[in-house]
């Protein structure tokens, strides 16, 4: 299966998994990066620029180019709950991405904390934003310690 995997990383962490998910997967990288950075100051990335973008629904510029989705069979993305769902920048993606129609989209998320209606709201984000897309859960925090067993069990 053609695979890409999309992440969004502010600190480090879910750079590394998408990573990983890449090496298990044979699917090709792809971070989605804020064209305005956020801060390197974890308080104002977090309590201002973050929280503005989610309390004011804002989608926020992303760089470019955007992969081909064409080439790919099926899209897992990767990213950090940020205000009880995904980061504004991974809808922008998801949003920005053309013909989602027959791609299956995977989500992977992880928290410091473990609850578990945070990845249900961003799997209805998903849904929302990457319209046509076949939408299923990927792994959460750490379900993606089995990652291996997901991975056969999805066909990769």
């Amino acid at each position: 299966m053609r695979t890409l995997v999309a992440y969004f990383s502010w600190s480090g962490n879910t750079k590394e998994i998408a990573e990983r998910i890449a090496r298990k997967t044979h699917g090709k990288l792809f971070r989605i990066e804020r064209e305005i950075p956020y801060s390197t100051d974890y308080n104002t990335c977090a309590y201002t620029e973050a929280k503005e973008e989610a309390d004011k629904h804002l989608k926020p510029a992303i760089l470019g180019p955007l992969p081909d989705l064409g080439e790919y069979d099926a899209v897992i993305v990767a990213f950090p709950i940020w205000w009880y769902t995904m980061p504004a920048p991974v809808m922008t993606f998801l949003e920005s991405c053309s013909d989602w129609q027959g791609k299956k989209l995977f989500v992977f998320a992880n928290s410091y904390s473990d609850i578990s209606s945070q990845f249900v709201n961003a799997i209805r984000d998903a849904s929302e934003c990457a319209k046509g897309a076949d939408v299923k859960p990927g792994l959460y925090n750490k379900e993606i310690e089995n990652l291996c067993t997901w991975v056969k069990k999805n066909g990769f």
